[in-house]
């Protein structure tokens, strides 16, 4: 260490150390000073103690790293790169913080400032005041015995000094003269020189400047930058073979003419990016390199999609290559190819030029010959052209719903889509297909308008296409039948079941591709259920579809059988008495009881689903499918023990017949028998009057399983019509006039309170009450409307002897 210095350059301070807690530890007070040492050839701050002048407190090497922070007037901290620790100095007095400030900012070769920890763009090129900046950084020229020395430069360069190396660089053209450099040293093939000249252009790319790289990337510097790279050290073989293989790779086809240069310039500038990002320099680039690359290929790809998006010529050049019968099957893929790019590239936009962007497209009619490439035999065309489709929908599946409905009447596009799901072969491609008309059906991203006009010409056209799989031949439409449904008869008196239905019924077992086919139907059919309501019940029930679908269950592959019970699960989740019904009288529970028995030594997915379709039916109390279960497979229920799902049923069956037990009784809300016929004498909406525990278990029904539902014997010879629009009003009328809440308790003599009655039978026993005469609900017989009630005593008066 260099001699001490005179005290008036040493300042007192006081040491300070972070320690593993966050606290600050005091490590003493003495006199800091910037001292150099011959020794180590390095700076050193240096606190001696003031009490021991021989102890010294603290001795930090000086980095050329931006470590150091002023904070305040009288703080500096740091933290120490070799080891990770937090170092403060306290000085007494601002004078001696700004004097050792200054040191370590002369010692990095940048200008002080008051608050330390400067920007790069802040503390390396500034203009104003750099002079002493610009001449302790210098370029070497640009010539083959200087390559050491400027690779030195390039990979010490601290973070700080980056731009205005940047700006030298730029400024004095530097990055062609190295490329002849580069050319010289290859000539007189000197392994050294091109070595080092591997790390001048790394050096270079790590600088992480967009300006740097438009230069490195020039058509006419672009190969020997890839050339000086080749040679690198680190490699256990001679070089590599970069040139040679990007010449070998590269194909630049235009399938459309484009007229643009600038667009062009970015299509090859991101190209070369690309191969210099992944290609040769993959192992060398670190995070902030990389993500400045992908900037800039982010940039570009934008002007290119929007600069293609507005260029009318482009736009009609594509859609007539599309729409070209004749052409072969190389250059459709090829269109199809640079349109599915276009639409992966779009998905980066913002929302309002991606807007744009497709628009343009649907202006152009460029979806419209896509149904073409659908049905071509080639799997890559059609791969291509779901792409497209699905890119689109993922948008703004509005546009595509447009398209189709304009190609009236032959839908062509709807069809070959539909035509691509359930026709055999193509399993790759069922998955696309079935998004694409996932999200086209999707009501929740409709208008109302547009909903009704594009679901209803759906089930007039397609609904019976997409079924076809799974449920064999059957009718498109979902208008109400004079007659029953089809393939129910099969199962009148409790015969047959799901697996009697009539029709023509799919083939059990089938190849792959149509399995495939099966259950990507399936889960549509599922989707069908949950989003479009009363049109696809009535489907569903005009063609026995849900019979039809668990003829599947009998099949071998586990993956369709699981389809066929999840589609069935769905049915019974929505809880709606219409397919419960449905499902008593068809005896749909068969194939899946079956199924349980079948697999009851297995521990598997399938046994494992049925029994949770099992217990939602016991958990949820659907009344009508539990009597079902428990009068149907009773007796083999009774004799499974292994889970506790079968007693479950058993006893919930038996708590709703028992009146007395916990738990709301069985009666006509729960579509047992008796529930299509009310009790003679019952009060409106078909209740009847109990006592004792009936009566309790009366006031414990819900509002839910008030009314009366028509037996499962009726389902075949009723028709399937809408509830009419005023029936929700009636029913709130009715339960208006009619409430089963009980009137407060009354005093008779003796001071005891009266038992509580029905509602009912309270009005009838005072004969009036204080409300306003009640009025029968719209459309009620005659014999339904309450009696005329009489005014009733005022409130509070005194009960009479």
């Amino acid at each position: 260490m260099a001699e001490a210095e005179s005290d008036d350059s040493r300042h007192r301070a006081k040491v300070y150390c972070l320690n593993s807690n966050g606290q600050w530890d005091d490590r003493g007070t003495g006199h800091a000073a910037v001292q150099y040492s011959p020794e180590d050839e390095a700076a050193f701050v240096v606190v001696v103690s003031e009490d021991d002048g021989s102890q010294v407190l603290l001795q930090a090497r000086v980095h050329m790293e931006d470590i150091y922070q002023r904070q305040q007037e009288t703080i500096v901290s740091w933290n120490e790169p070799e080891t990770g620790v937090d170092y403060a100095l306290s000085f007494q007095d601002a004078e001696g913080c700004t004097d050792l400030w200054e040191q370590i900012c002369s010692l990095q070769g940048r200008e002080p400032d008051g608050a330390g920890g400067t920007s790069d763009a802040e503390g390396a090129s500034s203009t104003a005041g750099s002079a002493g900046a610009d001449t302790a950084l210098q370029l070497p020229a640009a010539e083959l015995r200087n390559v050491a020395a400027i690779a030195d430069l390039l990979s010490e360069v601290p973070p700080f000094r980056r731009a205005r190396l940047v700006e030298l660089l730029l400024q004095s053209d530097y990055v062609p003269q190295l490329v002849r450099v580069f050319g010289v040293a290859e000539d007189l093939e000197c392994t050294d020189d091109l070595h080092h000249l591997y790390g001048v252009f790394k050096g270079l790319v790590l600088l992480n400047d967009a300006s740097l790289y438009e230069q490195l990337l020039r058509e006419d510097l672009v190969m020997s930058v890839f050339g000086a790279l080749e040679y690198d050290p680190d490699l256990h073989v001679a070089r590599a073979e970069h040139r040679a293989f990007f010449r070998s790779q590269q194909r630049f086809k235009q399938v459309v003419p484009i007229t643009d240069e600038d667009v062009l310039k970015r299509i090859h500038q991101n190209y070369h990016l690309s191969f210099l990002k992944d290609v040769v320099l993959p192992r060398s680039l670190d995070d902030n390199a990389f993500a400045a690359l992908n900037q800039i290929a982010f940039s570009n790809n934008m002007q290119i999609v929007s600069s293609l998006a507005n260029d009318e010529t482009f736009l009609q050049s594509l859609r007539d290559k599309l729409a070209d019968p004749s052409l072969s099957s190389e250059a459709l893929h090829d269109a199809l190819r640079l349109l599915q790019e276009l639409t992966t590239i779009a998905k980066q936009l913002q929302l309002y030029n991606r807007s744009t962007f497709y628009r343009k497209f649907v202006e152009h009619a460029c979806f419209a010959p896509l149904a073409a490439a659908l049905r071509r035999p080639e799997p890559e065309i059609r791969l291509c052209a779901l792409e497209v489709l699905l890119a689109s929908t993922q948008h703004e599946p509005a546009l595509l719903r447009t398209c189709i409905l304009s190609q009236r009447p032959g839908y062509e596009l709807c069809h070959a889509l539909i035509g691509v799901l359930v026709s055999p072969g193509g399993t790759g491609e069922k998955p696309q297909a079935s998004e694409v008309l996932r999200a086209l059906l999707d009501p929740d991203a409709m208008e109302g308008r547009e909903r009704d006009e594009f679901l209803n010409l759906f089930y007039d056209e397609f609904v019976d296409k997409i079924a076809q799989p799974v449920a064999g031949k059957v009718s498109a439409g979902t208008g109400p039948l004079n007659g029953p449904t089809n393939g129910t008869s099969g199962a009148r008196g409790g015969e047959g079941g799901a697996g009697s239905a009539e029709g023509d019924d799919p083939a059990e077992e089938a190849a792959g591709d149509v399995l495939s086919a099966r259950q990507h139907v399936c889960e549509l059919l599922c989707f069908f259920v949950t989003r479009h309501t009363y049109r696809i019940k009535y489907f569903i029930l005009r063609n026995n579809v849900l019979c039809r679908v668990l003829r599947l269950a009998k099949v071998r592959d586990k993956g369709l059988v699981l389809a066929a019970i999840r589609f069935f699960r769905t049915c019974i989740g929505l809880k709606d008495e219409f397919y419960n019904r449905y499902i008593v009288k068809n005896r749909c529970f068969e194939p899946v009881v079956a199924q349980l028995l079948a697999n009851l030594g297995r521990d598997n997915l399938v046994h494992s689903a049925i029994l949770e379709l099992l217990e939602f039916v016991r958990r949820e109390n659907v009344r009508s499918l539990v009597a079902h279960l428990a009068d149907a497979y009773g007796e083999r229920f009774r004799t499974l023990k292994h889970v506790e799902v079968f007693e479950g049923l058993l006893r919930r069956d038996a708590q709703n017949n028992d009146p007395g037990a916990i738990g709301p009784a069985k009666g006509p809300a729960a579509g047992g028998p008796g529930a299509s016929s009310c009790a003679v004498g019952a009060p409106p909406g078909g209740r009847r009057v109990f006592g004792g525990d009936e009566e309790d278990a009366y006031f414990n029904e819900s509002d839910d399983e008030e009314e009366a539902e028509p037996s499962a014997d009726a389902v075949d010879d009723r028709q399937f019509v809408p509830r009419p629009v005023h029936a929700a009003a009636d029913d709130r009328m009715e339960r208006g006039a009619f409430s089963h809440e009980a009137p407060p308790p009354r005093l008779v003599p003796g001071g005891s309170l009266a038992p509580r009655l029905p509602a009912v039978l309270e009005i009838a026993r005072r004969g009036g009450a204080s409300s306003p005469p009640l009025v029968p609900p719209v459309g009620s017989p005659p014999n339904r409307s309450p009696p005329q009630l009489s005014s009733a005593p005022p409130l509070g008066s005194p009960p009479a002897a």
